[in-house]
């Protein structure tokens, strides 16, 4: 499976983020291992806008942006969520929802991998058990960012993408950060837009500066 920019650009209140940005992503190369991408830049180089082109949650201003199968053909962008999970600031959570209704939700819409249960979710998450029937309006954005990240990473989508992933969390949130990684991202592809090194580095082996993207107009 590979992900197509063609031509592209994207424009906010009159300012070019990029333009004329063409790039093939293979979520996995010829000898079958994954792609694992760091997206680098500063804030306001259009790293996370970028994320959300990938994911399909917002659409260039000019070009095209394609998903290929392996055999050659064009994924319709209604479908293109069943492949990939994403993290990020921009995306919100449904905050009337308590946490237990959150997840079920999901695992109605998505699959979590194999073995992993709502209850195995908050505890990997850090929390207490009573903590399922808390409405996730009164979670503290920490608190967000860790079911933000235990349901990207628990997933079973071919693609995983992170958005600033330690954004808002503790000492103990980063090592539950490590932890998923190193637990269940497995084989899957994996793209994360970061402006530090200790949210990429040690998983990602190919970089993309996203302000020589911005460069080329």
């Amino acid at each position: 499976m590979k992900i197509l920019f063609q031509d592209c650009g994207k424009n906010y209140h009159r300012t070019w983020l990029f333009r004329h940005f063409n790039l093939e992503l293979e979520l996995r190369n010829e000898s079958h291992q994954p792609l694992r991408m760091a997206l680098l830049g500063g804030n306001g180089s259009g790293k996370s806008t970028l994320t959300l082109m990938i994911s399909g949650q917002t659409n260039p201003t000019e070009g095209t942006i394609e998903w290929v199968d392996t055999h050659g053909k064009i994924i319709s962008s209604s479908d293109w969520y069943k492949h990939i999970a994403l993290a990020s600031p921009a995306l919100e959570l449904p905050e009337e929802f308590t946490l237990q209704e959150w997840f079920e939700f999901h695992r109605s819409v998505k699959s979590f991998a194999y073995g992993v249960t709502i209850d195995k979710l908050i505890s990997i998450c850090g929390f207490s058990n009573n903590t399922k029937s808390k409405a996730l309006l009164t979670f503290s954005s920490g608190m967000k960012q860790r079911v933000k990240l235990c349901m990207a990473l628990m997933g079973t989508e071919s693609l995983v993408i992170l958005d600033e992933p330690l954004t808002n969390l503790d000492l103990s949130g980063n090592q539950m950060y490590e932890t998923l990684l190193n637990t269940y991202l497995g084989n899957r592809a994996l793209i994360v837009a970061s402006n530090r090194d200790d949210e990429w580095k040690s998983y990602c082996n190919q970089v993309l500066n996203v302000t020589e993207i911005s460069a080329v107009q």
